[in-house]
């Protein structure tokens, strides 16, 4: 045995491979082990361990060795018949059954070539993997040019097991720089089951996490709207804080769209301008969008905030909902800019708010108005007296549509508020004066209008609590709740409604100071709300596992301010009853009931229960509201087993018996590849569900790759709640 710390391999053969592989993957349904490589041994020592049956000094500089010469060096182990070592220059030649180890990576090689004083190297005919990627190869040769650099040469590549070989790729060449962290490769082929799919004379990719212009994962899809459609992103990085993704996509009926997403990032400034134009074919027209969103930071803590965004068409969200997904739902568009500033005990808002109403049919009353500007403050000073807290919001806001009233709306409101609670129970007491100044233009009535208020209401509550279970591992809270609210009647049928509504039916609204949003109208009220709550905890993990309450408000006087004029005569509230139940880690039942008072009946039904456990997920949901909404759903993800997962969704309108939204689709995974198809059929609901767009996508997978086709994974986690892409 030789000991010496002359020889240098250890850092050359890992560089070779360094970063090649894509992000981490599943391997778990991998033969294990995958490879019959030589495994490394470990040693402590940074010394070099030389074994061979013969050792011969050729010369004062040479060393050659002979037999099974083993090289180890802490975690690494170089094995081949022959070896020469020069001393001075730092050359290894090595020949015969030559094989290299670490933890990460083993390679066979018929010869190998090393300079360890220029950091080059050449391996002929090697046979190689990265045990934890789970990739493996073979090539020509490989050639460690220098520091940085390496060179693959008629190489072929894949992740899948030995024998089996589902995808691989073959590349006349190609070359890994680690400095600019980038790789290039020459007419690349990408075979799937020995079939040839995708040739590519050149390309360049990353292998890190900087980021370098190329071609994305291209998407594939079809429905009835767009026909067959194929999209290929294309990403531009222009400047180290400058970058665009342009993305043509083909389709079928309508012609061809671009999408561009250009984003910028400065110090203080940074945003996104947004663009799709198409030229459709079955129209005959123009369509497009546009958006800019764009953030800035100003001197004083003040932050700025930038929205335009414009549609051409009401329908084009429906039928290019890949383009911007938050829109999908929208009725009206949104642009605004906002000046934020806080403080320690004050925030204050400063808003210009404007809307496109894409659907131009949209009568001129159900369109929002127009904030030109708005200004908020709102502050909560320190108490003054004990608990004694004194909050002030102010707002002044000038609205403005086409065709109304407009004006000028000023809006402030001072509280006293006592806050006084322990483990046991709260008391909260509220003294709130509401003074609103209207300056109108096109009203039929004044001009100037007048309101002030007061409001007085007082929150208290108590909680009651006990051991609960047959080993006391449960605690039970009971807590009742007391309400009074009270504001005088003042007439308001002149003011206009610029952004007031009702407020939804639920249990925390029956114990809000007014029964509207916004501040258009203050609901008069004489009335006191009494609800009952229950929770229980589990005492060893401190998991909620119920959540009740029930509540209801009695009225003693009529309700006289409205929208519509109408006067409310019912003494009482709807009551309103929700429930939040874990039975276990792996389920979740949430209900929720409203009781019409006045019908005797239930207006409002929502039950929905959700199980997840191991990768089965199932979601059933019914949802009824009076003469507007009846529909049920039920959703699942099942693992057939290790490799195939189906996925359903029937979710179907009861009220006009037609689908909302129905979705059937399988996924296959494998070590190294994956298949997802989705059909899908979603109803529109303006033609009350009565026409629908069906759709099939698929989604294919090859693991330390990439992906093509369509985002499934993106659709499925908003449709079904629980769902968890495998792959």
């Amino acid at each position: 045995m030789l000991r010496t710390r002359y020889l240098l391999f250890a850092g050359l053969i890992p560089a070779l491979f360094a970063q090649a592989g894509l992000a981490a993957e599943d391997w778990s349904l991998c033969r294990i082990p995958s490879f019959n490589f030589l495994q490394a041994e470990s040693s402590a020592s940074d010394e070099t361990i030389i074994e061979a049956q013969t050792v011969v000094g050729e010369d004062s500089e040479s060393i050659h060795l002979t037999g099974d010469v083993n090289l180890t060096r802490a975690q690494q182990k170089i094995i081949a018949d022959d070896i020469r070592f020069n001393k001075s220059t730092e050359a290894i030649s090595a020949r015969g059954n030559v094989e290299f180890a670490d933890p990460n990576y083993r390679m066979q090689s018929q010869s190998v070539q090393i300079d360890n004083q220029n950091d080059s190297a050449t391996f002929e005919q090697p046979v190689f993997e990265l045990s934890g990627r789970h990739a493996r190869g073979e090539a020509q040769k490989i050639e460690k040019l220098d520091q940085y650099r390496s060179r693959f040469s008629e190489l072929s590549y894949t992740s899948c097991d030995p024998d089996d070989r589902d995808w691989h790729l073959r590349a006349a060449e190609l070359e890994i720089d680690d400095e600019s962290g980038r790789g290039s490769a020459k007419h690349t082929t990408i075979y799937f089951k020995e079939v040839p799919f995708l040739y590519l004379p050149y390309f360049q990719f990353p292998i890190d996490d900087r980021r370098m212009s190329g071609m994305l994962a291209p998407t594939i899809g079809y429905d009835e709207t767009n026909g067959a459609s194929l999209v290929v992103p294309v990403y531009w990085n222009i400047a180290p804080n400058y970058d665009m993704t342009i993305t043509p996509a083909s389709l079928g009926k309508l012609g061809l769209q671009l999408n561009t997403e250009n984003r910028y990032l400065f110090e203080a400034n940074q945003g996104e301008l947004d663009l799709s134009y198409l030229d459709d074919e079955e129209l005959d027209t123009s369509r497009w969008f546009q958006q800019w969103q764009h953030r800035t930071s100003f001197a004083y803590d003040v932050n700025g905030d930038l929205l335009l965004a414009e549609v051409s068409d009401r329908d084009f969200f429906d039928d290019f909902d890949s383009v911007a997904p938050e829109y999908n739902d929208i009725t009206h568009l949104e642009r605004h800019l906002i000046f934020t500033r806080s403080g320690e005990v004050w925030n204050s808002k400063l808003l210009w708010q404007d809307y496109q109403t894409p659907d131009e049919s949209t009568a001129i009353t159900s369109r929002p108005y127009r904030r030109l500007p708005s200004l908020t403050l709102d502050a909560t000073p320190e108490p003054w007296i004990g608990k004694l807290q004194t909050p002030v919001n102010f707002e002044i806001t000038s609205f403005d549509r086409d065709d109304s009233v407009t004006g000028t709306r000023t809006h402030v409101i001072t509280s006293l508020l006592w806050n006084a609670s322990d483990s046991w129970y709260f008391f909260e007491p509220e003294l709130q004066l509401a003074f609103t100044d209207y300056q109108l233009d096109d009203n039929p009535d004044d001009d100037s209008i007048y309101r002030g208020l007061p409001t007085l209401s007082i929150d208290t509550g108590l909680i009651f609590e006990r051991l609960a279970g047959s080993r006391n591992q449960w605690s039970q809270t009971l807590e009742p709740r007391l309400y009074f609210l009270h504001t005088p009647f003042e007439d308001q049928d002149d003011i206009p409604d610029f952004d007031t509504a009702l407020s939804a039916s639920t249990y925390n609204n029956l114990f809000k100071n007014n029964r509207f949003t916004g501040a258009d109208r203050i609901g008069d009220a004489n009335q006191v709300t009494f609800g009952l709550g229950s929770r229980i905890f589990d005492n060893d993990s401190g998991d909620e596992l119920m959540n009740a309450r029930i509540g209801q408000a009695f009225y003693f006087k009529d309700r006289r301010v409205s929208l519509d004029g109408s006067r409310a005569e019912e003494t009482s509230s709807d009551a309103i009853a929700e429930l939040d139940l874990w039975p276990n880690a792996r389920t979740k039942i949430a209900a929720r009931t409203v009781y019409d008072q006045e019908q005797s009946e239930l207006s409002d039904k929502e039950l929905s229960m959700g199980y997840s456990d191991n990768g089965l997920v199932a979601n059933l949901g019914y949802y009824f509201r009076e003469d507007t909404l009846e529909q049920a759903l039920v959703s699942m993800v099942y693992p057939v087993n290790d490799r195939w997962t189906l996925v359903a969704k029937f979710h179907r309108s009861l009220k006009f018996e037609e689908p909302v939204e129905n979705l059937l689709g399988i996924s296959y995974e494998s070590c190294c590849w994956g298949l997802k198809i989705l059909a899908g059929q979603v109803g529109d609901e303006d033609e009350d569900f009565a026409e629908s767009d069906n759709s099939i996508y698929f989604e294919i997978t090859f693991k330390g790759l990439s992906q093509v086709g369509q985002d499934i994974d993106q659709q499925l986690s908003s449709a079904i709640p629980g769902y968890s892409p495998g792959f």
